[in-house]
């Protein structure tokens, strides 16, 4: 076995987690934002989180991109792109 090849998955097997964490950490910014600094619902569902949403959209796909690019130069069909809201969670808050 190549260093670089692992035991392969189902296309889309990380589908599913991405989208629970995801909403566990959007779930996490709702309430840190209402009970820990105190920010009015209307603020926090009127502004934050779907601010959070359309960044996470748009990071995500930006990483998609990134990876298919990658795998075109490289040549190679093993490349994946990181969720982003996991990887910058903290940046949302």
């Amino acid at each position: 076995m190549k260093s670089h090849e692992s035991i392969s998955h189902l296309p889309g097997d990380g589908y599913p987690a991405n989208c629970f964490d995801n909403l566990v950490q959007l779930l996490l910014i709702d309430s840190l934002c209402r009970f820990v600094l105190g920010f009015p619902p209307e603020l926090v569902y009127g502004r934050v989180l779907p601010g959070a949403a359309v960044s996470i959209l748009v990071g995500n796909l930006f990483y998609a991109y990134q990876a298919k690019k990658l795998a075109e130069r490289t040549g190679r069909t093993d490349v994946c792109a990181p969720d982003f809201l996991g990887r910058h969670s903290l940046t949302n808050v």
